[in-house]
C-alpha cells in the first residue's frame, strides 16, 4: 500500500489515479481469489470477520493444517504461452471494434438514404 500511495503521488503516474486504490494495492477490481478450490469465498471471508468481531475463539488447527509463513517472489508477467493468448485476443478484441464501428457507419449511410 505505501508504494502504491508513493509512486500515486508521482506527477508521471498522476493519470493512474494510484492513490485512489492504495487500499486494493493498485488493482481495481477484487484482489482476492473467490474461487472454492484454489483458496477461499468472500462468504468465508465475512463469517471469519464476523466471529473475530464477536470475539469467537478461533478454531484449533488440526494435524492437516499447513501454515505458510516464508514468502518468496516468484515472478510477474505472462509465462510465453499466456503472452501469445494475450496478443490473439487483444487482436480479436481490435478487429471486433473496427467491424462494429464499420456496421455503425454502414447502417448510419443507410438511414440517411432511406
Amino acid at each position: 500500500m505505501g508504494t502504491c500511495w508513493r509512486l500515486g503521488g508521482l506527477a508521471e503516474l498522476e493519470h493512474l489515479r494510484l492513490r485512489s486504490w492504495a487500499h486494493a494495492l493498485g488493482y481495481r477490481g477484487h484482489i482476492l481469489t473467490k474461487s472454492r478450490r484454489y483458496s477461499t469465498t468472500y462468504g468465508v471471508l465475512r463469517e471469519e470477520r464476523a466471529d473475530h468481531r464477536r470475539g469467537a475463539p478461533k478454531p484449533v488447527d488440526g494435524p492437516d493444517t499447513v501454515t505458510e509463513s516464508a514468502w518468496r517472489y516468484v515472478g510477474s508477467g505472462y509465462t510465453p504461452g499466456e503472452a501469445d493468448i494475450a496478443v490473439g485476443i487483444a487482436e480479436d478484441y481490435a478487429m471486433n471494434r473496427q467491424l462494429a464501428k464499420e456496421d455503425a457507419e454502414d447502417r448510419a449511410q443507410w438511414k440517411y438514404y432511406s
